[in-house]
This record gives C-alpha cells, sequence and structure tokens, in this order.
C-alpha cells in the first residue's frame, strides 16, 4: 500500500483545518494521521484504496471555511503501515 506525504501551507492552524480535513478522511475510511508543525503547516500521512486518493487531496486543498491553503507538497514515502485515522492535537 503506498504512503502518501503531504505538507500544507498557508493559513492552516488556528482555524479548524485538522479537524474539518481529518473528519472528511476518517469518513472515506483511510489510514493516516494529520498534525500541526512548529512552521505553522499542517503534516499529512495517508493510505487507502487508490481510487479515493484524489477525493482526499481534494478535500486537503479545500481545508477549513476559515482558513486558505496556499501550497502542497506531496510525496510517496515508506513508511508502517497505519492502523486507523488519527487526528492529533
Amino acid at each position: 500500500m503506498k504512503t502518501y506525504h503531504y505538507i500544507v501551507s498557508g493559513k492552516v492552524q488556528g482555524v479548524g483545518y485538522r479537524f474539518c480535513v481529518g473528519y472528511k478522511l476518517k469518513k472515506l475510511e483511510m489510514k493516516g494521521i494529520i498534525r500541526n508543525l512548529d512552521s505553522g503547516d499542517v503534516e499529512i500521512y495517508l493510505q487507502g484504496e487508490e481510487e479515493k486518493i484524489k477525493d482526499c487531496e481534494r478535500h486537503i486543498k479545500l481545508g477549513s471555511p476559515y482558513g486558505k491553503v496556499t501550497n502542497i507538497e506531496r510525496e510517496i514515502v515508506d513508511i508502517k503501515e497505519f492502523s486507523k485515522f488519527n487526528i492529533e492535537y
């Protein structure tokens, strides 16, 4: 299973971004984690069915109604398999 790693930049902390995106990714039955970084960005590791990735990326780009995504970096990484999707606070 591929693991996608995202760094999301913009107004993505303090605006409900993790909750909005994390909730949608959980509903799509994806696995991974979403968390804030000290830099002000948000980091996402995402695993799941390939056909759902584009839908997930749409939610990652859309984010929260109170925030604004200005940049998304994406790469495929080798990492352990996640058992569920977690939102870290």
